[in-house]
């Protein structure tokens, strides 16, 4: 069995956070997620990488800066979320 970007149902109406979405396998979950419909959530400790995912995302993509290493961002970025 086989399965494609194709296989992602739609996503529409959701709201996905995607942490490491700056790069690497984050940044192509991220831009498969937007393209199956999902709002995304560019979560990242790199504004300027995290700004450039969200231009190659697209429109359904905005950044919210977060560092899981520190407490203060997560509490931050969770109040920021809600």
């Amino acid at each position: 069995m086989s399965w494609a970007l194709s296989d992602i149902p739609s996503q529409a109406g959701r709201v996905v956070v995607v942490t490491g979405a700056s790069g690497g396998i984050g940044l192509e979950a991220a831009e498969a997620l937007a393209a199956a419909g999902a709002t995304v959530v560019v979560a990242a400790r790199n504004v300027a990488k995290g700004e450039d995912a969200v231009h190659r995302i697209g429109p359904r993509a905005r950044f919210e800066l977060l560092d899981l290493a520190d407490l203060s961002s997560v509490e931050s970025f969770a109040d920021r979320l809600v």
